[in-house]
């Protein structure tokens, strides 16, 4: 039997179980009780209908979103970190259990806290007494709620973190990264190739806990038994854009993984993050131009905003110019998409743009295009564009701009006559400073034998999606939940001491784009080298 038809036939036994599976999961989760729940813990609002009100330290009236349990116990329940504040897990399977601290003195680990109870969560909820008897936080909220409202919460609570997430055994770990098989081949191999070592250095660093975890003494129990061999599972995903979910699907029956590390799609990633999105995978800071930028969902981080930014950026900076006239390819969806997204900004702003496909380039009269100039072409069609206006515009003072996104970084291209004029908005690290931003990895790279100057942007995004992958399972502690790990990804990337190309990430719970920032910048008139005249900032 070949490949495909096992893949077929595997579909139909998981389609069955999963049917069945679904009909008794739907018929516990799916009642009003726990609809009542979640609305109240994601909402804040009552199984009346009504905003939930509080006080917070002692007196302060508070009530509706400022009381959304989720906000600081956070989606998988499992709690958060604020500070020096720490919000503890409510999932039903910690709370209404004993919570005992981790030793390494015997004869048993201490209780915390007994188990919760319907009275005394009624009583920490209302009065902020714990399961201790002892005040709570004064941050945390003494709600008016009554034991029914009481009783949906609970219901909503025991299904939060209930089980291992998908990709996941007593011993292994799965993750997948995603290639395009029409992808230039040295581009996949480069971005494989930081994978497959990774993931081979990380098991060999492992190994000896991997094997005190089989055996792990009861008193190390929580030290040990986190760890988990990694396997990497390679996503080629062929043909047509409106095949992918099926081929995403196929691979995912084969072998459910935790997570998608990275992978190279320069566009049409809005397909697999709708397939992330319905499957709850996390897939973490893919190499793509074409984000999603409309709904963003839970389960997708992003490097950038991709050609969105480079628009953004320079509407940002244009944002007092009057009158714009942008050039764009019309059959390059990228072009496309940059110039709708500027025209939609600036006209937004009160500016005018008047759009030029190429294809009308060379029918119409240069001198006849209006105020400042901006081209979202790559490097043939600008240089086809400039020589177009080489007789009247290099007369003139004002720049024309162009995104690095599309031309690149290079300017010997550049005749003399427009090197004073040109404009790039650059949404990464300036070239010149780049080496140095990026010796963490291509020191890493070299070591390795892997080193590929041609695909270093590749390289390194795949190094940065690792390392945040890798820091945040170290966070997690042996709570292999989905929810929980995205959790942790959104609160360590400002801390990351490695930010892959830009000069800095940033991230908070609900963000989902690690950088927002740009530079304007010229071409150095006596190195010809790319150089910045604006700070790093954000639009």
């Amino acid at each position: 039997m070949n490949r495909w038809n096992r893949l077929t036939l595997l579909g139909l036994l998981s389609c069955l179980s999963l049917f069945y599976a679904t009909r008794l999961y739907n018929a516990e989760i799916d009642s009003e009780q726990y609809r009542l729940g979640k609305q109240l813990y994601s909402q804040g609002i009552l199984p009346n209908g009504q905003q939930v009100k509080a006080v917070v330290q002692g007196d302060i009236a508070v009530q509706g979103d400022q009381l959304i349990c989720e906000t600081c116990h956070r989606r998988s329940g499992m709690g958060s970190t604020e500070g020096q504040e720490v919000v503890p897990a409510i999932a039903g399977h910690i709370l209404f259990n004993p919570l005992q601290l981790p030793t390494s003195k015997p004869p048993a680990p201490p209780v915390y806290r007994p188990a919760y109870t319907r009275e005394t969560l009624l009583r920490a909820v209302t009065q902020g007494i714990d399961a201790n008897g002892q005040p709570l936080n004064p941050f945390m909220p003494r709600y008016e709620i009554d034991g029914p409202a009481l009783d949906v919460l609970m219901s909503y609570l025991d299904t939060l973190s209930q089980s291992i997430s998908p990709g996941v055994s007593d011993t292994e770990i799965h993750f997948a990264t995603i290639v395009l098989d029409s992808n230039p081949p040295e581009e996949n191999q480069a971005l494989l190739d930081v994978m497959q070592h990774y993931f081979e250095q990380k098991n060999v660093e492992t190994r000896y806990e991997s094997k005190r975890a089989e055996n792990a003494p009861w008193h190390k129990e929580w030290l040990f038994k986190p760890y988990r061999k990694w396997h990497l599972h390679t996503w080629r995903l062929s043909g047509d854009q409106s095949g992918w979910a099926k081929q995403l699907q196929a691979y995912m029956l084969e072998q459910p993984v935790f997570a998608v590390i990275n992978g190279l799609v320069p566009e049409g990633w809005p397909k697999i993050h709708a397939f992330c999105e319905d499957s709850a995978l996390p897939c973490l800071f893919p190499t793509t131009r074409e984000p999603e930028l409309g709904s963003l969902g839970f389960y997708d981080f992003y490097l950038d905003r991709g050609v969105a930014q480079d628009a953004e950026a320079l509407a940002s900076h244009l944002s007092n110019t009057p009158e714009v006239t942008q050039f764009y390819d019309p059959e390059d969806t990228l072009s496309r998409k940059a110039a709708e997204h500027f025209r939609s900004l600036m006209s937004t702003a009160g500016g005018k743009v008047h759009d030029v496909p190429l294809e009308r380039l060379e029918q119409q009269d240069s001198a006849g295009y209006a105020g400042t100039l901006v081209a979202w072409t790559d490097r043939s069609a600008t240089q086809k564009l400039l020589h177009s206006l080489d007789q009247t515009k290099p007369e003139t003072t004002a720049p024309v701009y162009l995104s690095t996104r599309f031309y690149g970084t290079r300017t010997d291209a550049l005749g003399e006559a427009w090197r004073d004029l040109v404009r790039f908005v650059h949404c990464a690290e300036m070239p010149d400073r780049l080496a140095h931003h990026l010796l963490r990895s291509t020191g890493w790279f070299k070591s390795k034998r892997i080193y590929n100057p041609n695909a270093r942007e590749i390289q390194a995004n795949a190094y940065f999606a690792l390392k945040a992958a890798g820091d945040a399972l170290k966070q997690i502690r042996g709570y292999f939940y989905r929810d929980y790990f995205i959790e942790k990804i959104e609160h360590m990337v400002d801390d990351l001491p490695y930010t892959s190309i830009y000069p800095r990430v940033s991230m908070a719970p609900g963000q989902r784009f690690a950088s927002r920032g740009f530079y304007i910048a010229k071409v150095d008139g006596q190195g010809g080298n790319l150089v910045r005249i604006t700070e790093w900032k954000a639009p």
